[in-house]
């Protein structure tokens, strides 16, 4: 099991990645595809969703929630 600083890096790192500039779903963030070139986050849904909670309320992060399913982005 990972510790919450390592997730939380991985979140960050992920976010930050190319590929998450229009945005990651939660699934994205520990459920990677072939071509996905960024880290997978270790930790389960709980642990990610906990770490993503730290990083709304230190203003690291942003959540898009007027879709279908919550949209994570990393704050510039």
């Amino acid at each position: 099991m990972e510790s919450p600083d390592v997730i939380k890096r991985q979140v960050i790192e992920a976010l930050s990645h190319p590929e998450a500039e229009e945005g990651l779903y939660l699934d994205n963030l520990h459920h990677l595809h072939e071509e996905d070139e960024r880290t997978r986050v270790q930790g389960n849904e709980l642990q990610i969703l906990d770490v993503i909670k730290e990083l709304i309320d230190e203003g690291k992060v942003r959540a898009d929630e007027s879709g279908e399913s919550v949209i994570f982005f990393i704050v510039k």
